[in-house]
């Protein structure tokens, strides 16, 4: 996962027109996008550790949005998506992103039930690693990349993405 994770949201920053392609569809606005991985959050007596952390910046407008990631067979858990929609909330944070093999049930659903009242001021995206990858591509082959370096970056991802080993593609 945190290869993954490392991978992605390196690569989100450094190409702009994915980044746009992933942090729109879900809310934020168009601006400078910013990633980090494994930020530690305290939430009551506990430790909680998302695997990243997004946030764009336009302006004074701030947009920001935890991030948890599985690959391979990996499954998302109820519990450690509502800790993170309480820490997003106690934060101040617009939402939280999951990113996994698993399918969403329909558009704008969310494959892991959670408490409704939870997501009240947080909002709760889901990518599977298919969009991540089909975004990759529409970005790079369709859209196009106006740097060179970044196109190639990005095409790196692509390559990793679609590697066996990768986990992203189970």
């Amino acid at each position: 996962d945190r290869r993954a994770t490392s991978a992605l949201l390196a690569v989100l920053a450094a190409v702009k027109e994915f980044g746009v392609a992933i942090t729109r569809p879900v809310g934020a606005p168009a601006g400078n996008l910013a990633t980090y991985i494994e930020v530690p959050f305290l939430l009551g007596e506990g430790k909680l550790i998302p695997d990243g952390l997004l946030r764009v910046t336009r302006g004074k407008t701030s947009w920001t949005a935890l991030v948890e990631v599985k690959t391979g067979a990996g499954v998302l858990n109820r519990e450690q998506v509502e800790s993170y929609l309480d820490v997003a909330r106690i934060e101040g944070f617009d939402a939280v992103l999951t990113i996994s093999n698993e399918l969403a049930p329909a558009p704008g659903v969310h494959p892991v039930t959670v408490d409704g009242r939870k997501t009240r001021k947080v909002a709760l995206h889901h990518l599977s690693w298919a969009e991540v990858l089909t975004h990759a591509v529409r970005t790079r082959v369709h859209r196009g990349v106006a740097d060179p370096d970044q196109a190639w970056i990005l095409g790196e991802l692509i390559r990793y993405l679609e590697h066996p080993k990768s986990g992203a593609l189970d």
